[in-house]
């Protein structure tokens, strides 16, 4: 029989919050560790980006003509956002803080998690949701990664 660990973290991201849940078995505990924001969520796009295009002249001429962005500011920042995450959780996992991480975030959140995350931190991921629950009560999300993992009530 599989001795259960006692200790889980529970990522519940999308591409501009997350919330960092700890499960705990003796005593029983689910409770916030942290809850984060990306600095861009409410932010446009143009208002991401520091000027205006770039200009490109031709040698041969006068004739000029702008430079268009090859990415948009918003995908970038919640890249960023995805790579800030990763490395809390990096750095979490060094220090032993959990035993098991739980993913739960909506598709787009989750490939870019999954695309990030090393070999080590693949490693202690023992489920994950495609679900965007990152609004959801704490209840909520305790009744839900309970059933998930088929956790006892208290």
């Amino acid at each position: 029989m599989k001795v259960l660990s006692s200790n889980y973290w529970v990522l519940v991201a999308d591409s501009g919050n997350a919330r960092i849940l700890e499960m705990r078995r003796k005593p029983y505990q689910f409770r916030e560790v942290q809850k984060l924001t990306s600095e861009a969520l409410h932010k446009r796009s143009r208002d991401l980006v520091s000027d205006g295009s770039g200009r490109s002249f031709h040698a041969q001429g006068p004739a000029s003509h702008s430079k268009k962005q090859r990415s948009d500011a918003q995908d970038l920042a919640e890249q960023a956002f995805t790579r800030k995450l990763i490395k809390k959780l990096e750095q979490a996992a060094n220090r032993k803080s959990f035993e098991h991480l739980v993913l739960v975030a909506d598709p787009k959140t989750l490939g870019r998690l999954r695309a990030q995350m090393s070999k080590s931190l693949k490693s202690e991921v023992v489920d994950e949701l495609n679900l965007d629950l990152v609004g959801a009560p704490l209840e909520s999300l305790e009744k839900r990664v309970k059933e998930r993992l088929n956790w006892p009530t208290p």
